[in-house]
Order: structure tokens, then sequence, then C-alpha cells
């Protein structure tokens, strides 16, 4: 909502301000006087407030284009997601920044975006497994250790980075793209079976999995993913680090910077490639042209607008079938940190579908967040909050003796149930590489894709950043 130049966004009232840098200088050398154009409402109609459409945005206004921001939520910020209404502020998305990430830390510290360590505890998990509570070292000799022989002494959660250390390593992180790597694109659980692991050992990363199945993921998922976060590693080398208030203070201070309209409540149903212009319309009938459109909407949306341009057979494709890992969280109220007492490690690993893994929030108050992918969020999601919680915290008192009569409900999140997301993140389907690699490369001559779906080279928030810079060069070259 706008009010008197300010928007406000989750209650904070977030003000227009020139942007003061942060991103390419190259694209400001760039700068050409905007050419009007009578059939437009702007020259550029970036779909989506999240960082890609917020740089996007950013980057084109200073090289002096009108541009218009269109955002189907209530707010700006896409996945970085901030629970500002609930008590200790916690983070639904966007959680933690890398030290790599450089286009994402130098827009930070322009807009004076504070980063943080968190304090450091005992960390390491508690496990739970077919009901029975270990520690690490315990588990080699337990008789729930079901495990093929020279996979015992690796722990529940160690058995998927165990076996994907073997995987073939790519030699630069673009080598996703190739067609001779895309040939070879087949599922995780295939590739596994072939290494030898065990239906225990397959059990055990399919309950954590940030995915849906290891059916459903492709093992190229995993080469580029390991090589993106090598690469980043390599380059620059460091701690992860917290944003100050929650992941959603960047994109509120990115919000703040940009001086075009940014119209929220504007989900997009339909984009037309005019021949002349872009027509862009909106699910209530309202419609905006531009000469030019980048899209940054997660494909699990973009899937549901009408799309009538020249898209190639893969990108179609892509649109339609990339999958998006389903999230579920669920958070607990604790009246005190009594895992810093009670003597376990911090955080809880757990086979149950309920409980998936349970994370500490050193907040004030403390409180706990249980964190369930794939089909146990499906699950999740079918079930009624309170009983779902009380089900939980149960299971946590057996667990973690120390927490009982310490936990209260105070709510559940998901990403899949969020209608501009359906889902927290992408992921490479099983035989959707060839066509995603060709997809990340689209060179479009009206309607252009941006957001981290379309990266070629970094992880996560710095990956959309990366296919925003690449989004808004392309435009440049057009207008």
């Amino acid at each position: 909502m706008k009010l008197d130049g300010r928007y406000s966004i989750n209650g904070r009232a977030v003000s227009r301000r020139a942007f003061v840098g942060g991103a390419s200088a190259s694209l400001v050398a760039c700068a050409a006087p905007r050419i009007a154009w009578g059939k437009t409402t702007a020259d550029v109609i970036v779909i989506g407030a999240g960082l890609a459409g917020l740089l996007a945005t950013w980057q084109l206004e200073q090289a002096g284009l009108k541009v218009m921001l269109l955002e189907g939520n209530n707010r700006t910020g896409g996945r970085l997601y901030t629970l500002d209404n609930l008590p200790g502020t916690p983070d639904a998305g966007g959680v933690q920044i890398g030290a790599a990430y450089k286009r994402f830390n130098t827009i930070a510290d322009r807009l004076g975006v504070e980063r943080y360590l968190p304090e450091s505890g005992q960390g390491g998990y508690l496990y739970n497994v077919r009901g029975q509570s270990f520690l690490k070292d315990q588990w080699p000799d337990l008789p729930q250790n079901m495990l093929a022989d020279d996979e015992k002494k690796t722990s529940p959660d160690a058995l998927f980075f165990f076996y994907m250390r073997k995987l073939p390593a790519l030699e630069t992180t673009t080598d996703w793209m190739s067609p001779a790597i895309t040939a070879e694109d087949i599922s995780l659980a295939s590739w596994l079976k072939a290494k030898g692991a065990s239906d225990e050992a397959m059990r055990f990363m399919n309950a954590n999995l940030n995915g849906r199945t290891l059916e459903e993921m492709s093992m190229l998922h995993m080469q580029r993913t390991l090589s993106m976060f090598s690469t980043a590693r390599k380059a620059n080398p460091g701690p992860t680090k917290f944003i100050r208030g929650g992941s959603q203070r960047m994109t509120d201070a990115m919000t703040n910077a940009i001086n075009s309209d940014i119209i929220l409540n504007a989900p997009v149903s339909a984009i037309e490639d005019k021949g002349d212009g872009v027509e862009v319309s909106l699910t209530d009938g309202r419609k905006y042209g531009a000469r030019q459109v980048i899209c940054t909407a997660p494909f699990s949306t973009v899937r549901n607008m009408k799309i009538d341009a020249a898209l190639s057979a893969d990108l179609r494709d892509t649109i339609q079938q990339l999958p998006y890992t389903k999230a579920s969280f669920v958070f607990l109220r604790a009246s005190d940190a009594f895992w810093k007492e009670d003597g376990l490690p911090e955080y809880i690993w757990s086979d149950d579908p309920l409980i998936g893994r349970v994370f500490t929030l050193n907040s004030d108050p403390p409180l706990l967040k249980i964190w369930v992918n794939g089909p146990a969020a499906e699950a999740l999601d079918k079930m009624e909050p309170q009983q779902a919680a009380a089900d939980i915290i149960t299971r946590i008192e057996k667990i973690r003796p120390a927490a009982k009569g310490k936990l209260s409900y105070l709510n559940m999140f998901s990403w899949q149930k969020e209608p501009f997301a359906r889902g927290i993140y992408h992921h490479i389907g099983t035989g959707l590489g060839a066509a995603l690699a060709n997809t990340v490369q689209h060179q479009g001559g009206r309607l252009h894709f941006a957001g981290e779906h379309m990266t070629q080279n970094w992880p996560g928030m710095e990956g959309a950043l990366e296919t925003a810079e690449r989004a808004a060069a392309r435009v440049l070259t057009l207008v």
C-alpha cells in the first residue's frame, strides 16, 4: 500500500529515496535518454518485486528508462520474508548470507543493511531414528542402525553428502549447461543405487531432502549445486552471516531506493507480445503496455499466466515442469532456552515426518523452527495447525525431556501455499536438465525472464541478482 509517497510493508513504513549504489556501474555507464513511445505505460514493465525484480528495476531506471514494477503480493521482497507479526521476527526465507555473495553484500553495504555473525552455540544434532534418540558417537553400534557395513559409521544427516562427494565434479560452474553433461541427466535415486547405496540410506536421504524425492531430483542438480558452492567458497571464503532485523530488511531497503512506480496487489494473468510492444494483463482486468517486459516471478506461478509470445519449446516446457521444493515450518515459542542447559546438541534431526529438522532461534523470546520438506510438508499442510503443533510438541518432549511444558504454538507457514511462490526454491527435476540449460540462456526479443531459477553461475539469492543484471543488460541493448 502506498501512503503519501511511502509504502507500508508488513506494517513497516518504507520511504522512497534515491538508490545509493550496489549494482554494476557498467550498466549505469550505458544510460541513454528514454525514448517516448505513445503506446506504452512504461518503457519496461518488471513483474515480481523480489531481489531480481527490485535490482532490475533500479538498474533500468538509472539508465533513464521509465519502469513500472508489478507485484502480485501485498508486499515487496518475494522469498525474502521476515515474519514481523511473530515475536522474535523469524525469517521464513532468505536466511543465510554467504561471504561470496558479492552482489548481495555490495548492495547491502551501500544501503546500510547490517549483517551479523550469530552467537556461537553448541550446534550439532540430537538424532531421533525409529523413535530412539541418540548422539552421533553412539550411532555406529545402535540396533536402529540398519545401514550397509560401509555406511554404518556415517550419521543419518551426513549420508547424503557421503555419497554426493562421489559425484563427477564439473570443471567449471557453467559446465552443467553443456550438452555432454545434460545428456547424462538421470535421477539421484538411480545414480545412488548404481553406487551401492542401501535402501535404508536412501530412506534417510529422502527423510529431509531439499526436494521432493530422490527419484524426482536430477543427479545434475547436485552436480550444479556442489560446483556453485565450491566456486563461491573459493571466490571469497568467510563466515555465513544474517541480516539484522530479518532478511526482508534487505528488500525493504531496495524498495526505498527505487523511484519507479511499484504497484502491489497486482497479480498478472497474461503477457502478450503485440509485435511493437508487450501488453500485461492483471487478474482484475487492468492492462499495462511497455516496450519490454522482464518477468522475475517463479515459474511455479508463471505457468498460471497466459503467455502469447515467441518462446522456445524448451522454455515453455521448463515453465510448466520445473519443480519447486515444498517446505513447511512450524514455529514454537519456548519459555526459556532449555537447549543451552540440558547438555545435548542444539538441533534435532529425525526420520519422523512431523519433526524433520528442529532449529533453535536464539531470539527474544527464544523460538524453535521445525522444518519439513517434500511429502512430509504436503502431509503437514493438510493438518489443522493447532493439532499438528500439539503432536509435534509431544514428540519433541519425548525426544528432548528438557522441553517438557516449555513449548507453545506460534505459527505454521507453508511456502507451497503462498500463491506467488508455490515453493521455496527450484531444483532440476529428472530429465529436465537440457531444457533448463537452454532456458537460462534464453535471449528474449521483448519478453525476458530473471529470478533464481534462471541462474547460470551462482546459487540462491546471489543467483537471483546475477539474472537481474543479465536481463537488464539485455533490455538496454534493445530499447
